[in-house]
């Protein structure tokens, strides 16, 4: 609803406000989701019965904001960061919300990615399984997941998502001017089907 919206809306500028008092703080790289365009998009998928499932990934989880927008549409949320302190604010605003949000720190990536993530340029990337253990969880397990990629990864996060998803699975990502691209990984696909931008 709208109203749960605008108390996440709330809950995470005031952890946000937090994150800026941290010592040497740079808000830890962190840039936040157009909730309102990402609400829109899981409302639709569950709307239109899009998803084989509610279990729900977001790959670089941030404050948490984006698996609390999907707790609230009924999904199962959780959330991989690499920043330690970005995971601990997810927490707290879980905890804050009342909501249930499973988060773990590290990478999305597996050992076995490296290849994605040289050809892109990012060589200093990890490669490891230890967020998804924590989780007890793995890419195939997801029935949504979520990414709001950097400027030029796209590619890493879509052949990541190809190599490791099920079929059937979505793929949602965020983009310029706040547009979600929801794509579907296709049994026998070298490629991501794109079901709608919405």
């Amino acid at each position: 609803s709208d109203d749960a919206l605008a108390t996440l809306v709330s809950a995470v500028g005031v952890i946000d406000e937090q994150l800026q008092l941290l010592p040497g703080n740079d808000r830890l790289g962190y840039v936040g989701s157009d909730l309102p365009a990402v609400s829109r998009a899981l409302a639709r998928i569950q709307s239109e019965e899009l998803a084989g499932g509610s279990v729900f990934c977001d790959w670089g989880s941030g404050l948490g904001q984006v698996c609390a927008v999907a707790a609230l549409h009924g999904f199962t949320s959780f959330g991989i960061e690499f920043q330690a302190e970005l995971v601990n604010a997810a927490r707290m605003l879980a905890s804050k919300l009342g909501l249930a949000m499973t988060f773990a720190e590290g990478t999305f990536l597996q050992s076995g990615d490296d290849d994605f993530a040289i050809a892109g340029g990012h060589s200093e990337l990890a490669f490891n399984s230890d967020a998804w253990k924590e989780l007890g969880l793995s890419p195939a397990d997801c029935h949504v997941v979520f990414a709001y990629p950097w400027p030029k990864e796209e590619a890493l996060v879509d052949n990541t998502f190809l190599r490791h998803a099920s079929p059937g699975a979505l793929l949602v990502t965020l983009h310029a001017d706040d547009r979600v691209l929801v794509q579907r990984k296709v049994a026998d696909s070298s490629g991501l089907f794109t079901v709608s931008w919405m």
